[in-house]
């Protein structure tokens, strides 16, 4: 079975910002050089941040892209964060495309 990463945030964990945004760096460094990647990457919430212009974390995503794994970045937050026009990495996806994946056969992992 394969898996797919939901992140919901720019940063790991609650307390100190610096120590979560560091986190979420070497999480997605590590996930774009795994043995076995992820079959999607989903971004919602302030998740849609590491695929803007700017992010710490683009080369990553851009690895993962080119290595098959599908990176969603969900529209209507992008739209809420007004970053549509700053989306560097992956596509554009919809809560039917998270629902879909929800409710398919492959697991989630939540990170936030």
């Amino acid at each position: 079975m394969a898996k797919r990463v939901l992140i919901t945030t720019d940063r790991i964990g609650r307390g100190d910002e610096e120590l979560g945004r560091l986190l979420v760096r070497n999480f997605c460094y590590a996930l774009a050089r795994a043995e076995q990647p992820p079959a999607a990457l989903m971004l919602m919430s302030s998740g849609v941040r590491l695929a803007c212009e700017g992010s710490e974390v683009l080369d990553d995503l851009a690895l993962m892209v080119e290595n098959g794994v599908a990176v969603k970045v969900c529209g209507t937050c992008l739209d809420y964060l007004d970053l549509t026009g700053s989306l560097a990495v992956g596509e554009v996806g919809t809560m039917v495309d998270a629902v879909a994946a929800f409710l398919g056969e492959d697991g989630i992992v939540t990170v936030s």
